[in-house]
């Protein structure tokens, strides 16, 4: 993707009835513009289990005024 951003939706699983708990995100006003970064050190890659794996940066953005939130959350089944 050119830019990402919050995903749609997030998901959790209910162990106790074997279902997943699906909650949509909605947003307005969403214009990203690409910036310019300079990161010298990342201290996140430090931890187990990425110590040594080398990641990079895959894109950095500016975005502003979004009206961001959480519908309610609903429960489906698990086949």
């Amino acid at each position: 993707r050119r830019f990402q951003g919050p995903l749609p939706c997030t998901f959790g699983y209910e162990a106790m009835d074997h279902s997943l708990v699906l909650v949509r995100a909605r947003r307005t006003h969403w214009t990203p513009e690409p910036v310019a970064v300079d990161v010298r050190r990342m201290s996140f890659f430090d931890r187990s289990p990425f110590v040594g794996g080398g990641g990079r940066l895959a894109n950095a953005f500016f975005v502003e005024d979004v009206d961001y939130g959480w519908g309610r959350g609903h429960s489906e089944a698990v086949a």
